[in-house]
């Protein structure tokens, strides 16, 4: 049985306050879409929160809609855990993460049931068709012949963040950060260390256990050993359970959601005592505070602790003379729509920028099997 506790839950897409649920069928916290829908990274969530709902972030109104259609964008956290995404369509457990909005979107093509990583969800839904767009964090492994499309949505950088008061904690290099995760290392300069991973099915754990150098197997038993506490991605006010962060704990954290969290562009989940640490020495991950805090181009485009993210289609969808391609779908992830990464106030390359992102790495999108 999946673990039943509440997390802490943070404000829900559309704004409206809802709480956990064990069982089915749940208050939705966000309403049915008329459009299309997309789920998925909670690194990705306020961005397109902001773009698929309308901002004036940037000095000016800005909102994304595939010609004249509408797209919601589901939390990966907050409000109920099971979701309805569409009108008459099946209640099924909120898509947590990136991994689980990547199985969310296949799942809606491939037609076999879906269970989300939601603590407390439904379980086990067939949800053909409820979902047209998943966010993701992480890439995937690309094949030629792949059913998804990964479309390059802008530039992040992977840090950790910390409530120490111990300095040493500002830099803890990948080495240290290897031990930590992996148990070997319990102390930093004298005081105790307690690791917070991200909860399973997040593109962050993924990402942030490949670049200290470990394994998911070697993490998870630190999870089951005790060792390693899980935590929800980004969220260092709690941990996933809802019992306190532990003093001195260090944690995955996004460059780009420390940024919109700190200048308000973001949905504020920063814990007591919070900062983001840096693993490359001299090289902080962002520079500025407060509101005028922006991310550290330097740290974005290392090449271990940068990485690029995405928004997913089904690639059939968006191929001119396919059956299934929609236009309209296609422009939405077009150059000029969520694919766009110019700097002009009423695009959303900036809306991206006061979030916390820059420019991808590259802009060529790439086919991965079905997950």
């Amino acid at each position: 049985m999946k673990n039943s506790k509440k997390y802490i839950a943070a404000a829900a897409a559309f704004g409206v306050a809802a709480t956990l649920v064990a069982i089915a069928p749940a208050a939705h916290a966000e309403p049915v879409a008329d459009g299309y829908v997309v789920v998925g990274s909670d690194t990705l969530q306020d961005v397109l929160n902001g773009l698929v709902n309308g901002t004036n972030i940037t000095g000016t109104n800005v909102r994304i809609n595939g010609s004249s259609v509408a797209l919601s964008s589901f939390d990966a956290i907050g409000g109920a855990a099971n979701i309805q995404t569409k009108p008459y369509g099946p209640v099924f457990g909120r898509p947590n993460g990136s991994g689980d909005g990547v199985k969310a979107l296949s799942r809606s093509i491939d037609g076999a049931s879906f269970d989300s990583a939601t603590p407390g969800d439904i379980g086990a839904v067939v949800i053909t068709g409820q979902v047209d767009m998943a966010r993701s964090s992480s890439g995937g492994t690309q094949n030629a012949n792949g059913g998804l499309l990964y479309v390059p949505f802008g530039r992040d950088g992977l840090s950790y963040a910390h409530n120490s008061t111990n300095v040493a904690f500002d830099n803890i290099d990948q080495a240290t950060l290897k031990g930590i995760f992996e148990g070997t290392i319990t102390t930093i300069n004298g005081s105790p260390v307690v690791p917070v991973i991200p909860q399973a099915g997040s593109g962050t754990r993924k990402d942030f256990i490949s670049k200290i150098g470990s394994t998911e197997a070697a993490v998870q038993g630190q999870v089951n050993a005790g060792v390693v506490k899980v935590g929800q991605e980004h969220d260092t006010r709690a941990l996933q359970d809802g019992s306190p962060m532990p003093a001195n704990s260090v944690t995955a954290m996004s460059a780009a959601q420390w940024v919109a969290q700190n200048t308000g562009a973001g949905q504020d989940r920063r814990g007591a005592g919070f900062k983001i640490g840096s693993p490359i020495a001299g090289v902080p991950a962002v520079t500025g505070e407060g509101a005028a805090m922006v991310p550290n181009a330097a740290f974005y485009a290392d090449s271990t602790w940068g990485r690029n993210t995405f928004v997913i289609v089904e690639n059939a969808r968006v191929t001119p003379g396919d059956a299934k391609y929609d236009p309209k779908l296609a422009n939405l992830v077009s150059s000029g729509k969520l694919a766009n990464h110019t700097a002009l106030p009423t695009s959303a390359g900036a809306v991206k920028q006061k979030y916390g992102f820059l420019a991808p790495s590259t802009t060529t999108a790439f086919r991965v099997n079905l997950s």
